[in-house]
This record gives C-alpha cells, sequence and structure tokens, in this order.
C-alpha cells in the first residue's frame, strides 16, 4: 500500500513528489510525469523548465533532482496542480479586454467573468418571500426563531428545510483562476443552526464538513438538483466552499478533472448576452 500523508484541504490521501514550481498556485507551467499505472496512479511530476533539465542531464539524477527541488505533496493537491498547469490550445488571455456590465453592482468591468449566482434555493416560493419580508423588519433578537426566512447566507422554509449559500469552485484547465458558481446547499437542523450561532466565530473554520445536497438548478447543465456535496466552512465573512462527491455528471466532472477555458467562454458569453 502506497504511504499516505495528511493535508489540511484533501483530509488523508497518497503521499506523491512534483517539482517545487509546481506548488502552490501555479498554473501554465506544463505537467509533466511518466504515464500512470495501477501501482503509481500518481507519478512523479514537473514543470515544462524541470524537463528542459532532465533532458540535459539524461534524465533524474542527484544534481538534475537538486535543481527541481523536489516536493512532497497530497494526491489531492496533485491532481489540482495538473489542472492548472496543463497548457491548454486556448486560454482565457484572448478575454483580457472583454468589457462587461455587472448585474449586481451595476458597474462596468474588463476581462473575464468568472463568477454566477442564484439568489435563493430552488424550493424557495412567492409564499416564502412574503414571509422572509416580515422576517427583515423584525429586531435582531428575535430573527433568529423565525420558522421562515432568507438572507445573504441562510435560508429556512417552514423551520424543516433549511440551506446555506457557498460557492463551488471549478478549476480552470491551465489557469490559477476558478470559475465560481455562488449556489445553495441543504443543511441538517443540527448544522444549520451550529452554523448560524457561529457566523462571527473564527473557530467556525474547525467545523467539521458538513453534509449537503446541491439545492439550486444551473441551466449550463443537465438536472444538478440533489447532487451531492459537503460544505467546508470557512472564515467569518467567507461562505462555505461545496466539494462535490466524484460522480458521472458533467459538474461533478468539471469540478474534480477541470473545465476548459472553451467551456468558460460558452458560459460566460451565453451569461452576459442574457443580461444585455
Amino acid at each position: 500500500m502506497a504511504d499516505k500523508i495528511q493535508c489540511n484541504t484533501h483530509g488523508e490521501c497518497l503521499k506523491t513528489f512534483v517539482c517545487i514550481h509546481l506548488l502552490g498556485e501555479s498554473a501554465g507551467l506544463g505537467f509533466n510525469r511518466n504515464e500512470p499505472d495501477e501501482e503509481t496512479p500518481f507519478p512523479d511530476a514537473w514543470c515544462d523548465n524541470c524537463e528542459i533539465i532532465r533532458v540535459a542531464h539524461d534524465g533524474w539524477d542527484e544534481e538534475s533532482e537538486k535543481l527541481a527541488e523536489i516536493s512532497m505533496i497530497c494526491s489531492g493537491c496533485y491532481e489540482r496542480a495538473q489542472i492548472r498547469n496543463t497548457r491548454p490550445t486556448v486560454t482565457l488571455n484572448d478575454l483580457a479586454d472583454l468589457r462587461w456590465k455587472c448585474g449586481s453592482c451595476d458597474e462596468w468591468h474588463t476581462g473575464p467573468c468568472l463568477d454566477f449566482g442564484v439568489d435563493s434555493p430552488y424550493y424557495w416560493s412567492k409564499e416564502d418571500e412574503k414571509a422572509s419580508r416580515h422576517f427583515r423588519l423584525l429586531p435582531k433578537w428575535s430573527q433568529k426563531r423565525n420558522k421562515t426566512f432568507l438572507d445573504e447566507d441562510y435560508c429556512s422554509i417552514d423551520d424543516k428545510s433549511f440551506f446555506v449559500r457557498g460557492i463551488i469552485h471549478l478549476p480552470i484547465i491551465g489557469a490559477a483562476e476558478t470559475l465560481r458558481w455562488g449556489v445553495w446547499g441543504s443543511l441538517s437542523r443540527e448544522n444549520f443552526t451550529k452554523l448560524r450561532e457561529m457566523d462571527g466565530n473564527a473557530e467556525r473554520v474547525k467545523l467539521s464538513p458538513m453534509f449537503s445536497w446541491l439545492s439550486s438548478q444551473i441551466p449550463e447543465y443537465p438536472d444538478t438538483l440533489s447532487l451531492k456535496m459537503y460544505a467546508h466552512i470557512q472564515e467569518p465573512g467567507m461562505r462555505p466552499h461545496f466539494f462535490l462527491e466524484p460522480t458521472d455528471h458533467p459538474l461533478a466532472q468539471e469540478y474534480h478533472l477541470g473545465i476548459t477555458p472553451e467551456r468558460v467562454k460558452e458560459i460566460m458569453m451565453g451569461r452576459l448576452s442574457r443580461n444585455e
């Protein structure tokens, strides 16, 4: 059995090795490795500059490995590094001069638009909205006892269904950026209550990942309702990050394998054209 290490982001994972340049948020540096096999699913990897070093030394030896500064990472970080550093045939660079108007702040921006959100859970109704308007008029001390409400971060329906707003980050192949879907996920009553009580508490980052069902429809994909995921709680002021379970669904595939720049452009231009 291959050695495992504990990663703060991915938990217990297989131990892997890469050149130092592929660590952190590097992007577009190239990703070279031998072919994976059953015995070595995550073979050592290195960037294009280190490939030049390897070739110059007729392979890896003590000197070339020292120049590459081979470093240990977990298999989860390895897969993310592969997505970021694989060189795609098309990049987002040609969108650097694109100008678009934001629907939220009504301001003009330049460059790629990579954030898209949903204002409420799929199950939120007009009747619920009426109840929520009443909730917003209540004093702060009584709001947490309300059965039906929707604010920027939390939602409760009839004190039976509970939701939190979070982000699904899709890594863009060849880029350090992600395409970010702002969506809603369900929570159990216990987790919902705990998260609200610790809303401004720095200790909330220590909470265990919370099981959730995706509760938003994203029209660029087949039915996205009830995809399994986990809410990883961030520091106060930051929305949870949703980690999708691996499945054959296109959204889960793009979450784990990365989304191509071509696909990002398709989504972005389709969204912006609808807002004109």
